[in-house]
């Protein structure tokens, strides 16, 4: 007998075969059970993650001689939709069949019963590959068709196919299966096949195949080609030409050190290597994703990969702050698009090296104003290349009271004194200066305000329908004005922010807002406007 593939071999015979598409296999089942189906599926979703697989299944359900909500896989009719031969069941290649001619002959066909099971079954794939006039003459079919006649339509592109035709169908949405269900589904293939393989060499795999698991199933059948001793994580890298984790590790190391000249030469290893740039940068980029998911998650349970590739990862994630990476994935993918389209591909390569490793820490105006106000009393420590998050620390660290300072116990409950409007006006200026030495950009927007009342304790704050972004800011800097309110009025104050239309010009967008503010601040003080200049620094909250 002639050798089966592995993708064949095991393409999913019956519900349970099917990976990671729950949501879609226990509602086709349900719909059997009840006989509650559809005239018209349609099963969206990328490459080799079901969906021609689940369509068969259901025609198998559907003609099968036992009758069940799931196929025997052992009767006649089973056997004959599994090897393509049933009489009532028609796979058509959308993209070779598109026309108006095999559509009519098509809707010849549908009038006349089922020659051997309960059902036909008309199963299009790539369906959005059929014609304007094709979709138009199978539109009244399908709005009414045979009471005998289900037709699943799977596509890749379903915004492709014409929402008449969409809404004449129960669309079904198959998801990419993660990494880690197809590691789990190649181990099982790898028992029953009795073919030993590293846990490295199955993610890499799993990895390469991008959710595909047809494509995972395929990459495994290469690998079992090329050698015939154990699969390692070596063979992997070797047989698919894959850029080892190790070289991505090794940037890291060169962008904390900014040492260019060994960035300079890892690219000509890429590039002298034969290694796609494209694919080395769309690694690089998934690595630097996986430090921000542990930044911004503070675990590294966001990471595909082995136990040892988490731990490496969280120990790397410590040398970047979260802003920091954001730019690097930015400079990437920037990257990714010159290189596609370079004649020389080295070229936008070294470049993104060399704006990597000369990239700046990223630094907010608040942290800028803590520098200058330390530097002005001799107390500036932080060095200014040492990463923003170590910077950060410094900085809570210096505002803790030492130990010979007593802690202040918070205040006791006091009287409700009733504020007035006249008294906030007559501190407000000071209340202002007061929160911009906190935190410059909340002051500067509360500045933008006006006050309109005092009601009841609350401040109230007026802002033009063009001033939502200030809002928003305010909203999230809570605390930092209400510390600075009572502090003045006693802990009994409160304070609203209105949106009020006060005959403004036009609303401004939120980057003219941010735009406005950069100049505002410049204006204000000299030395911040020379830092953002110098700097070429934006608001980025």
């Amino acid at each position: 007998m002639s050798y089966l593939v592995l993708a064949r071999k095991w393409r999913p015979q019956a519900w349970d075969d099917v990976v990671a598409q729950e949501h879609v296999t226990a509602t086709l089942r349900n719909a059997v059970r009840n006989q509650r189906l559809a005239h018209a599926y349609l099963f969206t979703g990328p490459r080799g993650v079901g969906k021609t697989s689940a369509a068969r299944i259901l025609a198998k359900t559907l003609n099968c001689e036992q009758g069940k909500e799931t196929p025997c896989n052992q009767c006649g009719s089973c056997e004959e939709i599994t090897s393509g031969r049933h009489v009532d069941v028609f796979e058509i290649d959308g993209a070779s069949n598109r026309g108006i001619d095999e559509v009519r002959s098509l809707r010849e066909n549908i009038r006349y019963t089922p020659a051997r099971g309960r059902r036909k079954v008309y199963i299009i794939d790539e369906v959005h590959m059929l014609t304007p006039p094709a979709f138009n003459a199978l539109l009244k079919t399908l709005e009414e068709p045979p009471d005998h006649v289900i037709f699943v339509f799977a596509t890749t592109e379903p915004h492709k196919v014409p929402a008449t035709i969409l809404s004449r169908c129960q669309r079904f949405d198959f998801r990419r299966i993660s990494a880690r269900d197809i590691i789990e589904h190649l181990q099982r293939i790898c028992r029953e096949e009795s073919i030993e393989i590293e846990d490295e060499a199955l993610h890499l795999i799993a990895m390469k195949a991008d959710g595909s698991l047809r494509d995972s199933q395929s990459i495994l059948d290469q690998m079992i080609a090329f050698t015939e001793s154990r699969i390692t994580a070596d063979h992997v890298v070797q047989g698919l030409g894959l850029i080892e984790q190790e070289w991505f590790f090794k940037v890291t190391d060169i962008l904390a050190s900014k040492d260019l000249g060994s960035g300079m030469e890892l690219v000509e290893k890429v590039v002298t290597g034969g290694y796609d740039p494209e694919e080395f940068i769309s690694g690089l980029m998934e690595h630097f994703r996986n430090l921000l998911a542990v930044r911004a998650a503070g675990k590294a349970d966001l990471v595909d990969g082995t136990e040892d590739l988490r731990k490496r990862t969280g120990e790397a994630a410590g040398q970047f702050a979260e802003e920091d990476l954001i730019r690097l994935i930015e400079i990437l993918n920037r990257a990714r698009v010159s290189v596609k389209n370079a004649v020389n591909p080295r070229i936008p390569m070294e470049m993104a090296m060399v704006k990597m490793i000369r990239m700046d820490r990223t630094v907010t105006v608040e942290d800028l104003l803590q520098r200058l106000d330390k530097l002005g009393s001799g107390n500036f420590q932080a060095p200014v290349d040492a990463p923003l998050h170590e910077q950060n620390a410094s900085s809570a660290a210096d505002s803790q009271p030492s130990a010979a300072e007593p802690v202040r116990d918070p205040e006791p409950p006091e009287k409700k004194k009733k504020l007035s409007l006249d008294e906030v006006n007559e501190n407000w200026d000071a209340l202002i200066q007061q929160i911009k030495h906190r935190k410059i950009t909340i002051g500067s927007f509360l500045q933008e305000g006006r006050l309109l009342g005092v009601e009841d304790n609350v401040i109230q704050i007026g802002f033009g329908l063009q001033n939502g972004f200030h809002m928003d800011a305010i909203k999230r800097s809570e605390a930092i004005v209400l510390d600075v309110l009572r502090n003045q009025f006693g802990s009994a104050v409160r304070f609203q922010c209105i949106k009020k239309d006060f005959g403004d010009s036009r609303p401004v967008s939120p980057q003219e807002e941010k735009e406005s503010l950069l100049e505002k601040l410049k204006s204000e003080n000299p030395a911040v406007g020379r830092i953002i200049d110098d700097l070429d620094a934006e608001i980025i909250q």
